[in-house]
């Protein structure tokens, strides 16, 4: 478009564009924040206000069924779907539908995951390449320096002695911020498809040969999900005071376990390790992340193992500094740069030069769709309590237990 600054369009203006993505353009050269669209309005102005104020952009503000004007707007090039999972199908058809009447945009990308179910990703796949629009999948953890670089130490040192054989990572918080998280049928899961998916995605980047050399094959997933802390009573009135939601009655997995065995191009196995839940309590999101192979290992440690400071209860008052903290006094981790050491800047960054080149980025929408199916896998694999065979099973008209009307006896829900 005219101007050399390259303008993103953010379709919410909800915690995960308001917390990382547009303070991410403060670290990218040559880019600025153009328009934000939000069902209610007001909630995209206050956001608009905080880009003018910290210099991210001076954006227009575009309220409900508006994503096609945020689309025509001339300083829109590409544009970032960040709004709820049962939103995405809906968004990206008035998007494209702008495309299709000459809006001039360059590309776009979805936040995790990309779909509620692999039938809706499938749609959204073909409705973005039925129009040419270059895309991205925005998934954090690849991104992040730490993990990009314990990969690529191990794999140029580790090489020689053969193949990384088992990531595991854990990803665990005290649970979501928004109401919408808690209901099956909007989010399209629980804590799997929130929080297991970062780990499965993390887990695929590292056993993924950088080269390109070393091929990887996904067979087989085996599950356990469970609802431990939430449907106590003391928890479950909790949501319904804060959010209106009958938990109890409508209950999504808050612990879910995962493990992908994948086979190399030499048919030997590979493992990931996945963990993911809403029962942690700390001062922030609690994560591990490891890497182990014939003669080396590596780990990614966040939480506790950060830097933090400590306050007594009696200074413990005010806002806090890290993503998902649940105190604000005790330990505290210190989140320095947040959006950069969680990858989200880098991964903004690669979106943007795939769509100034006419590409897709690093990770696009395939990718996700690849891992929204290692998700119905596992969903499959703890409903029927056996493993699921990734090269016999048909995923495509699965919806999982939570995520299905109650209405319906089987796995098969109706699009929001």
């Amino acid at each position: 478009m005219a101007s050399e600054s390259f303008g993103i369009g953010f379709v919410s203006a909800g915690f995960i564009t308001r917390e990382s993505h547009a303070p991410s353009v403060g670290y990218l050269p040559n880019v600025h924040v153009a328009g934000i669209q939000n069902r209610t309005r007001s909630n995209a102005q206050s956001l608009a206000d905080i880009c003018r104020a910290e210099g991210w952009g001076d954006p227009s503000v575009y309220g409900e069924d508006a994503v096609a004007d945020l689309v025509a707007d001339p300083d829109v090039d590409g544009l970032w779907v960040t709004s709820p999972n049962f939103t995405r199908v809906d968004v990206v058809e008035a998007a494209v539908g702008a495309v299709e009447d000459e809006a001039a945009l360059r590309g776009i990308a979805l936040e995790k995951p990309v779909a509620r179910t692999l039938e809706e990703a499938h749609r959204i796949i073909d409705l973005v390449e039925g129009v040419d629009l270059p895309h991205a999948y925005l998934e954090n953890w690849p991104h992040e320096p730490e993990i990009e670089k314990m990969k690529r130490l191990l794999w140029e040192q580790g090489r020689a002695a053969g193949r990384p054989y088992i990531a595991r990572s854990q990803a665990e918080h005290s649970g979501p911020h928004s109401g919408w998280f808690w209901d099956g049928r909007k989010q399209g899961g629980g804590a799997l498809t929130d929080m297991l998916c970062h780990a499965l995605a993390g887990n695929d980047f590292l056993l993924s040969d950088p080269d390109g050399e070393a091929a990887l094959t996904p067979v087989s997933v085996s599950a356990d999900t469970e609802t431990i802390k939430w449907t106590q009573d003391a928890y479950a009135d909790r949501l319904e005071a804060d959010f209106g939601i009958d938990f109890a009655a409508n209950p999504v997995d808050d612990y879910a376990r995962t493990t992908v065995r994948y086979e190399d191009d030499e048919g030997r196995t590979v493992v990931s390790e996945a963990t993911g839940s809403w029962c942690y309590v700390g001062s922030g999101v609690h994560r591990t992340v490891e890497l182990l192979g014939p003669e080396y290992s590596g780990q990614v440690l966040s939480d506790d193992a950060s830097s933090s400071v400590f306050f007594s209860d009696d200074l413990g008052e005010g806002e806090g500094w890290a993503e998902k903290q649940t105190a604000t006094s005790g330990r505290m981790p210190i989140a320095a740069a947040d959006v950069v050491t969680s990858g989200f800047a880098a991964e903004n960054r690669d979106a943007v030069a795939a769509f100034r080149a006419g590409e897709n980025a690093t990770l696009d929408l395939h990718d996700g769709e690849r891992i929204l199916r290692l998700c119905m896998a596992a969903y499959k694999a703890a409903e029927d309590g056996a493993d699921v065979d990734l090269q016999a099973v048909d995923l495509e008209g699965y919806t999982p237990p939570p995520a299905r009307d109650a209405a319906s006896e089987g796995p098969e829900g109706p699009r929001e």
